[in-house]
């Protein structure tokens, strides 16, 4: 390939000085980052809020939780509601069911609590499917975390949970 670009541009170096330069400029152009590297560089950057955990320490807070105080603080606070607001930038009553759906799972993604997340369009409904290895707390917590936003939102959920996942079916006609 150098060999190819030598030709057209007279030599090697010039290929490489012109390939550096294109790398240098394309790493600084927005948009290049997945939208999980972006929340996660503007909550470090904007919200100073960044906290850096080893999993296993997690998972035994997760363990020792209080669930109920837990529910208390979710509905005073609505801190996955804040998530989804921060990432759009804009209310959530004014977010589509897909956004919303989309930035539950982009947010999942960036926090590093799962070892995956996604969703699937069914039709009728949209399905978040979350596994972990982080017990039966983290999947009530995630459970009432997201129950508040789509509630808050207007759409109606159910949601099956297991020691190592979280299925939440979310109903379009929920809204």
């Amino acid at each position: 390939m150098l060999k190819k670009h030598a030709e057209k541009y007279s030599s090697q170096q010039k290929v490489l000085e012109l390939a550096l330069e294109c790398l240098e400029n394309n790493s600084k152009q927005p948009g290049l980052l997945s939208p999980e590297e972006e929340l996660w560089s503007r909550i470090g950057r904007e919200v100073k809020s960044a906290c850096i955990i080893q999993k296993y320490a997690l998972k035994e807070l997760l363990r020792t939780a209080d669930i109920e105080r837990l529910k208390e603080d979710v509905t005073s606070d609505r801190p996955a509601e804040y998530v989804i607001e921060y990432y759009y930038q804009k209310p959530l009553k004014e977010c589509t069911l897909k956004e919303v759906v989309e930035g539950i799972v982009i947010n999942g993604k960036m926090s590093h609590w799962f070892d995956t997340i996604n969703y699937t369009d069914d039709g009728d409904r949209y399905t978040i499917k979350i596994t972990h290895d982080m017990g039966i707390n983290n999947s009530i917590v995630h459970k009432i975390l997201n129950e508040s936003v789509f509630n808050t939102y207007g759409a109606r959920t159910e949601s099956e949970i297991s020691e190592r996942s979280l299925f939440i079916k979310v109903f379009k006609n929920g809204k």
